[in-house]
């Protein structure tokens, strides 16, 4: 029973951020809300939610996501964060579109793109 009880320990600090996983990435259809266009070094807040094949909304579902900002890093830093929960974000000081790009684990435990999303920095 001992065992048991250490391979259960070792499996659930496995999975991302020690949580339980509620899905994979082919397992929900994705969006996110965010404004089409924000001011330079201004806050703003983005959502993405997903939902099932019964169409109905799930929370909690983790993601990683990547913003390729204007004249910004060619390897750009990844975000954690769970669909249904607010991300706040602080635009760059360069105008021009930055792009979003959020993955999921799919079924094979590899990342994969999930839903790509455009803001413009003015």
């Amino acid at each position: 029973m001992k065992n048991l009880v250490a391979v259960v320990s070792l499996v659930m600090m496995a999975l991302p951020g020690g949580c339980k996983s509620v899905g994979t990435a082919e397992d929900f259809t994705w969006s996110v809300d965010l404004p089409k266009a924000v001011d330079r070094g201004a806050e703003f807040t983005l959502v993405v939610k997903t939902t099932n094949s019964a169409g109905a909304a799930v929370n909690g579902v983790p993601y990683r996501y990547q913003i390729l900002w204007p004249q910004g890093s060619a390897n750009p830093l990844r975000h954690k964060g769970a669909s249904g929960e607010p991300e706040k974000i602080k635009a760059r000081m360069v105008a021009g579109p930055a792009t979003i790009v959020f993955t999921c684990v799919n079924r094979e435990g590899l990342d994969v793109k999930v839903v790509e999303s455009m803001v413009e920095v003015k």
